[in-house]
């Protein structure tokens, strides 16, 4: 909450050098190493958390007891109702925290034989502790692995908004990690920072929490788009097109939003709906295309633009029938699952991303009708 008047450009956050836990305070108090920057982060957190003498202790109390609204710590059921998409970033996650849990585990026992034994739980709680809390720093030295991040007490208790402008770093003159508001607050009005870009399920996945507005949410379909290549491509229509997307950049990262149809989804359409891929004359055909890609024309051909649009409506139509029934299997959860354990909050954001996506691809239905009557 703003105290005073607080003017674009003002620092709102300072935190002190000798209060930031960095790569070069681990490394002497633990000296050099091949860990990430995440990793010794996580196992310094957990070592931490056993002393109850540490200087840090205030800090280890202020940390989250859990993490159980975050994908990752979903139980099956709910995990397996997520949007296939986070389903496989979040698989992703899981398996870095197990390795470097292996790897941390290596590490300890190496430097520290007389410790207890390091359980996956304690560690995972760390490195979630990280995940959600760390700060970027930069650093004239590279060498370290996976990048260099630190923590820092106090921004904890900044919430974030995607309206929020602000600018980071560690600052060489006053040796304090500084966040600079670009936008302006009166006094009593509750000062945020801004994560980044993020769509909420990016936001779920890192942070486990999503938010009510959200610009930045969008749908991703390439999961439809490949598998509607399958369908209506041959095994060497759809080899010839996919090295064709791949070597024009354009292979994936297929996705609408509220009031906008990506470019990259189109050009594959229009791709897929270009006819007689091992007949000949299809090579004049894909140079049509790339005239497209490039900018050079509008469109391929009517009939071309009409069916890519047609393809488009058919995806949408899927994907809003999928959401319609995680929603519906999501309502019911509870009654008929009682033995699971999910917290109320993981059943909301699921069935929140669910809602958003439900929209966000009938709103291209709205679209796609409309388009359809005028080509």
């Amino acid at each position: 909450m703003a105290t005073e008047d607080i003017e674009a450009g003002e620092v709102i956050v300072s935190v002190p050098n000798n209060f930031l836990i960095t790569d070069e305070s681990l490394i002497k108090l633990y000296g050099p190493h091949s860990l990430s920057s995440h990793q010794m982060l996580a196992l310094h957190l957990v070592l931490l958390s056993r002393d109850k003498q540490s200087w840090w202790k205030p800090y280890v109390d202020l940390l989250p007891i859990h993490f159980n609204t975050m994908p990752a710590k979903y139980p099956k059921i709910l995990f397996d109702h997520l949007p296939a998409s986070l389903k496989e970033e979040v698989q992703q996650q899981r398996e870095n925290i197990h390795a470097d849990y292996l790897t941390c585990q290596k590490f300890l026992k190496s430097k520290f034989p007389t410790q207890q034994e390091m359980s996956i739980k304690e560690f995972e709680w760390a490195w979630l502790c990280v995940n959600t809390r760390c700060i970027h720093m930069t650093r004239s030295d590279h060498s370290l692995n996976g990048g260099s991040i630190a923590l820092a007490p106090m921004l904890d208790f900044l919430n974030h908004t995607t309206e929020a402008k602000t600018e980071s770093g560690f600052n060489v003159r006053t040796q304090c990690f500084e966040i600079r508001t670009m936008t302006p607050y009166k006094k009593g009005e509750q000062v945020f920072i801004n994560y980044g870009p993020h769509d909420n399920l990016a936001m779920l996945r890192e942070y486990g929490f999503v938010l009510k507005e959200n610009s930045y949410n969008f749908v991703l379909l390439d999961k439809e788009v490949w598998s509607l290549y399958s369908e209506l491509e041959s095994k060497r229509g759809l080899a010839i097109k996919k090295e064709i997307l791949e070597g024009s950049g354009y292979a994936g990262d297929y996705s609408v939003k509220k009031g906008e149809v990506s470019f990259r989804l189109m050009a594959a359409l229009r791709l897929l709906a270009l006819n007689g891929t091992t007949e000949p004359g299809f090579d004049r055909r894909v140079m049509d295309w790339h005239d497209v890609v490039m900018g050079q024309d509008d469109m391929i051909s009517v009939d071309n633009e009409r069916r890519a649009y047609i393809m488009l409506q058919s995806i949408c139509k899927r994907v809003a029938k999928q959401a319609k029934d995680e929603l519906e299997f999501l309502s019911t959860i509870s009654k008929t699952h009682p033995q699971e354990e999910i917290h109320p909050f993981a059943l909301y954001f699921s069935i929140q991303i669910w809602k958003e996506s439900l929209d966000i691809v009938e709103q291209a239905l709205d679209y796609l009708s409309d388009k359809l009557t005028r080509i």
